[in-house]
């Protein structure tokens, strides 16, 4: 047994050893004695090591030894502190530390921050330290990729222009990453093996030796030496890839002479042109070294995971058998494994591509896996003979887009905002841990930096962090900007870690001068304090006084005075972090920064208007705030003719009629007498009308009857939720109210991300499309509209509504916000625990207001862990109220996902593929639109045929297509399957029949409809114009670099899912180029979009990457016209050419092209931009500008232009 020693003893006798090593190389350099070992092929030093286990770092110059992590008493150390404690050694900030962890080679796996070690359980352990978390391009040296970032704090809030960002490591991550990356290189990370054909192993090895002098001259530069002199002293076989090393001691010595010859030529040639000339910096080196090991190793920084199953599918597809208390019962391991073990797919996660899967053939299954992370190979498994080409990546998502994970034993479930979920069975819980640990991590530097996704992996410091409100390590620029946002009120504060000091905690106090001038408020002043925390302990420098946590020590501080020269500082009110705060712990991309969710503005109303005639008055179902309900019908027009048998609308079962012409409604009538409030009942429909989610009631639109103002919203089966609580009482399950509950939290977190406030959650609003309630079924929830808009109702109203409006918004109609909605969820979760028992529905309106003012609680169920989380959303002070992130993370704890009973799952049964989907559950809603060959309908695709499916937009070649058309629709499907950027329509699936010939196409439904019908409504400034045609380019620049052209660009085929994102539709005419080609020739027999396409395409049929380039010029013409009619391109176009019909109408639409005449210039187009049209309208396809040249001419065009305009959306 080691003798225990304090921690500063520690530190200081394994420095001292650290320097008696380093003397020791030192000395032998200096007599010459042994080998240099400056290339780093092999892992340098070991370092500061947990009970029994052995840590080593990459770089430096000793061989290395084993240290002992001695314990001072406090516990066995966790990993984060572990990466922390190294972190510090080396000089890497905090803010650079999260994007270190410790790696398991045996086991091939990472240790989640939370792990403790134990000395006699990681006795053996030999764990390294390195950067896990790694984003391609962080250095901006590859032009093809987006350039990565953190963001920076805006010192001039006013200007439109938007911050460049900050580097993402600092000097010494990027120093580790370097020697990371050289000794990832030599160990294979990019193997020889990995290569096929005889082109791409030579020009590997040429790489190779690139890379070899890089390293070289890295070397030469630190020591001051001259290349070549460093080239005799170390072999360049030590720079290069084993596998290489390998190959080149099998050749004869004829052939490593004539190598070694080449190679050294090579590098007289280097020092003498590029290193001589003195322009070359180490950094210079180490940028080239990285960005060339990311195109040569495309493995570099990414991780793959050998899945012995994995499904992916909507949350509540498969019944869930109940567990009483909603715990359970069965155990978890290795019953939870289908007899085949053997792996059938593969996950691969890397920071800018998200999640991805892919299925494994048969015969891959026995090779996958035997790489480790450093590229090593199982010496038991010879190359075998080429394997068949592998299936292409599906993704599943970004991190931004998880909601929470579970972890039971090895089995994951990843789930995404729109209830997919990903389930995986991994070989062992310690590869699951590795597996959510890293989308963990992920999660936090890309969409929150204080919320973690699941218990089993949460940081320790976190989770402190966030039980006393403390940021991260972020820049105090941030801090001041968050103060200043903040009600100016004096002792408002920010907590943060420091940003040099892993130990060190800042206070920031706020403080307004007096007012000189009466109306003027007084200038705002800060202060930073310093708490220091020593052990388990936290001290306020200046007071000597020891406090267990920072909470404890701020709360002795409430009503105490900080001196800070002669001004003085009172401690109040906490500002603790907010869900997807920005600061610099956030690393982004610059698409996904232009891109960025933003709060909607609905100044300007949006819905579907439906006319009088189609909607039928029934019974008379209630009221509602100022509203009548009735029950409805609504007659869905357009249905008829050959394909009105295809036409199956939206309803429910026994509500299905034999034309499918009808579906049942719900009228919801605003009150005549309440006509003065009619705006905000049209701003309920329009936000409702916006927004998608299989958990939110859907709204059909708005009816004007007469003095009457109609909204039409979808009829949910079961109706309301507390009807049902009170005629099943005592009958429903606990685990029951909870899967509802996960479901209501769902779709408001929905809202939360887009920055909307439902503003009436409770459980009448709260209705059931499925009662679940019998054996094999779940229970499936609509949250409705929420009526009149909040900001039209009386304090009487208001005070109606306690318990579930929050406190903030009795007196302040203004304080809507998300947070409100958690104080309601909060009581509508209690309203679910006891069975519809609404609390305080005795009291008065003014028993009621003193219960607020008192901060009373409201009762709490007996639960403990419900209650808490109850009590957080119950919280009087809205920043405390947790995210609803947060909710559902915690509400999975109650419930765990593993109540699902595998062991009865035959694992035999193919897994159902979620792209297919049956035609008879497509639910037709209305017709969205056509184009030249096809047309675009809005379904709901509900299987259970209860009122539980997604809105999804369905299109299909018109009737009498010719049969090169039909030959093409598949081709259409393959490929938007492999498309996937945020600038192009998501591909969900198709449907079709055996032994149909028509199949019909299945994509997400994008609410906002074409750009060609949204402008002409809607006033859009110049600025959000060329916002739109920046994303155009950026969805065409990714089809291009797929070798696909589009063939059919026009506004028509332009979506708008928001204020601030377009989405690229219609690949109907899309063709793939085949490599090695410049076009394509295309003999179309059917109709042709010909007024959009170019002069080639006229004449010869020829498609190419520049023809797509001439219809984003009439594209773009048609978005500064607004689309208005009567200047679109086919009507100018017929003004110059005459009156003309059929080919007549192409040959003179050619003589006028050729004659060198274009659509003239928009009223109000900048000159400059129009001569950027005609550029695209160039009669030489060549001198036209491609795709990725014309985004960075509109950004700028767009940033000259100015700030945008207000939006055309506001937040209800």
């Amino acid at each position: 047994m080691a003798t225990r020693v304090s921690r500063a003893q520690w530190a200081a006798a394994a420095e001292a050893r650290l320097e008696r090593k380093r003397g020791r190389n030192r000395k032998r350099k200096q007599d010459g004695s042994g080998k240099s070992a400056e290339p780093a092929m092999s892992l340098c030093r070991s370092a500061v090591s947990p009970p029994g286990a052995t840590i080593f770092l990459h770089g430096g110059e000793d061989g290395g030894g084993e240290e002992q992590w001695w314990s001072d008493g406090s516990g066995a150390p966790s990993a984060e502190e572990i990466c922390m404690e190294l972190a510090r050694r080396l000089g890497i900030s905090p803010r650079c530390a999260a994007l270190f962890a410790l790696y398991d080679a045996p086991s091939r796996t990472w240790l989640p921050p939370n792990h403790r070690f134990d000395a006699t359980e990681d006795c053996d352990r030999r764990l390294h330290f390195r950067i896990r978390f790694y984003f391609r391009n962080w250095h901006g040296m590859n032009e093809a990729e987006p350039t990565v970032f953190r963001h920076a704090p805006r010192h001039n809030e006013s200007a439109g222009e938007k911050p460049r960002g900050t580097a993402v490591l600092d000097r010494a991550s990027f120093l580790y990453l370097f020697e990371q990356g050289k000794f990832d290189f030599v160990n294979d990370a990019a193997s020889l093996t990995d290569f096929r054909s005889e082109q791409e192993v030579q020009r590997f090895k040429n790489e190779s030796l690139g890379m070899a002098v890089l390293h070289l001259c890295h070397i030469a530069l630190r020591s001051g030496r001259c290349l070549e002199e460093v080239a005799r002293k170390h072999s360049f076989k030590a720079c290069i890839p084993r596998s290489f090393r390998l190959q080149i001691q099998q050749d004869s010595a004829v052939t490593r002479l004539r190598m070694k010859n080449v190679f050294r030529k090579f590098v007289r040639r280097f020092q003498r042109h590029t290193v001589g000339a003195g322009t070359l910096t180490e950094e210079d080196v180490m940028f080239k070294y990285l960005a060339t090991l990311e195109l040569l190793a495309p493995r570099f920084g990414t991780e793959r995971f050998a899945a012995l199953s994995l499904d992916v599918s909507n949350e509540g597809e498969k019944a869930q058998p109940y567990i009483n208390g909603g715990h359970a019962m069965a155990e978890h391991g290795d019953a939870a494994v289908p007899g085949d073990c053997s792996v059938s797919h593969e996950v691969l996660v890397n920071g800018t591509g998200g999640i991805q899967w892919r299925p494994v053939p048969s015969e891959s299954v026995e090779v996958i896996s035997h790489r480790g992370y450093f590229g090593r190979r199982s010496r038991r498994k010879e190359p075998e003979p080429p394997a068949p080409p592998e299936p292409p990546w599906v993704h599943f998502c970004d991190f931004q887009e998880i909601t929470h994970i579970v972890i039971e034993e090895r089995r994951v479930s990843v789930h995404r905002q729109d209830n997919k979920c990903m389930e995986v069975l991994l070989p062992s819980h310690a590869s699951a841990l590795s597996f959510v640990s890293l989308l963990d991590g992920y999660f936090r530097l890309t969409a929150d930096s204080n919320h973690y996704l699941c218990h089993d992996v949460a940081p320790p410091r976190l989770v402190m962090s966030i039980l006393n409100g403390i940021h991260g390590p972020m820049q105090e620029e941030f801090v001041f900007a968050k103060l200043r946002r903040e009600e100016h009120e004096e002792g408002l504060y920010v907590l943060r870690w420091s940003v040099l000091d892993f130990d060190r905690v800042i206070l920031a106090v706020a403080k307004r001068d007096h007012q000189e001038d009466p109306g003027v408020p007084g200038a705002l002043q800060f202060r930073q304090f310093r708490i220091q925390k020593k052990g388990s302990s936290f001290v306020l420098e200046g007071w000597e006084r020891e406090f267990p946590t920072v909470r404890a020590l701020l709360d002795a501080l409430q009503g105490c005075t900080l001196r800070s020269g002669n001004d003085s500082f009172t401690v109040k009110r906490c500002c603790p972090p907010k869900p997807g705060e920005i600061s610099d712990l956030l690393i982004t991309t610059q698409k996904v920064k232009d891109n960025a969710k933003r709060i909607l503005n609905l100044t300007q109303l949006s819905f579907h208007q439906i006319r009088k005639d189609e909607i039928t008055q029934r019974a008379h179902l209630g009221q509602g705030t100022r509203t009548n309900i009735y029950d409805g019908v609504l007659n869905v027009r357009g249905a008829a003719g050959p394909d009105a048998d295809e036409a199956e609308y939206f309803s429910t079962e026994q509500n299905n009629n034999s034309d499918g012409r009808e579906m049942r409604v719900v009228l919801k009538v605003l009150d005549p007498t309440h006509r003065d409030i009619a705006l905000a009942f049209f701003e309920t429909a329009s936000l409702m009308s916006q927004v998608s989610h299989v958990h939110l009631a859907f709204v059909h639109g708005v009816c004007v009857r007469g003095s009457e103002n109609i909204m039409v919203e979808e009829f949910v089966e079961h109706g309301p939720l507390d009807v049902l609580l009170r005629k099943e009482k005592g009958r429903v399950p606990v685990g029951w109210k909870i899967t509802v509950a996960k479901q209501l939290a769902s779709a408001l977190s929905y809202l939360e991300d887009k920055s909307l406030v439902h503003g009436n959650v409770c459980a009448k609003n709260v209705l059931l499309a499925r009662t679940g309630l019998c054996d094999g079924t779940l229970p499936f929830i609509k949250l409705s509209d929420p009526g009149v808009s909040f900001t039209a109702l009386s304090r009487e109203e208001r005070v109606d509504r306690i318990p579930w409006i929050a406190p903030e918004c009795i007196q302040d109609v203004g304080n809507l916000h998300p947070a409100a909605d958690k104080w309601s969820f909060g009581t509508t979760l209690l309203e679910i625990c006891f069975d519809a028992d609404v609390p305080l529905k005795e009291r008065t309106p003014a028993e009621k207001e003193r219960f607020y003012e008192k901060k009373h609680r409201l009762p709490e169920p007996s639960c403990q862990d419900l209650a808490a989380l109850i009590q957080q959303c119950l919280s009087y002070t809205p920043a405390e109220r947790p995210s609803f992130r947060t909710i559902l993370r915690d509400l999975t704890q109650l419930q765990p996902h593993s109540l699902v009973d595998v062991s009865s799952v035959n694992p035999d049964l193919p897994v159902s593929d979620p792209t297919v989907f049956q035609k008879r559950y497509l639910k037709k809603i209305r017709e969205l639109g056509e184009g030249h060959f096809g047309k675009v309908g809005l379904y709901c695709y509900d299987p259970t045929n209860d009122g539980t499916g997604e809105m999804v937009a369905v299109k299909s070649l018109k009737a009498g297509c010719s049969p090169q058309l039909l030959a093409s629709w598949k081709k259409e499907i393959a490929i938007l399957k492999t498309l996937y950027h945020e600038n192009i329509v998501k591909y969900k699936g198709c449907c079709s029949e055996q032994g149909e010939q028509m199949v019909q196409l299945i994509m997400e439904y994008v609410p906002l409809g074409s750009l060609r019908d949204f402008l002409p409504r809607h006033h859009v400034g110049l600025p959000r114009i060329l916002l739109f045609a920046q994303q155009i380019c950026e969805g065409m620049a990714y089809l291009h670099s797929l070798h696909y052209i589009h063939r059919d660009l026009a506004a028509r085929n332009v979506l708008l899912e928001s204020d601030r994102r377009v989405k690229i539709g219609d690949f109907g005419l899309a063709k793939a180029l085949p490599h090695g080609c410049d076009y394509y020739r295309v003999r179309d027999d059917g109709d042709s979009p010909v007024f959009w396409f170019a002069m080639e395409c006229l004449k010869e049929c020829k498609f190419s990457f520049a023809s797509d380039v001439w219809s984003f010029g009439v594209t773009l013409y048609e978005l500064l016209t607004h689309c208005h009619p009567a200047l679109s391109p086919p009507a100018k176009f017929l003004e110059m050419i005459g009156a003309t019909q059929g080919q007549m109408t192409v040959l003179r639409l050619m003589e006028v092209l050729e004659s060198g005449r274009r659509l003239p210039c928009p009223n109000g187009c900048p000159c400059e931009l129009y001569r950027l049209l005609q550029t695209c309208w160039d009669a030489a396809p060549a001198f036209r500008p491609t795709f990725p040249h014309l985004i960075p001419l509109l950004r700028s065009f767009r940033l000259r232009y100015g700030a945008a305009p207000p939006s055309v959306f506001s937040v209800l």
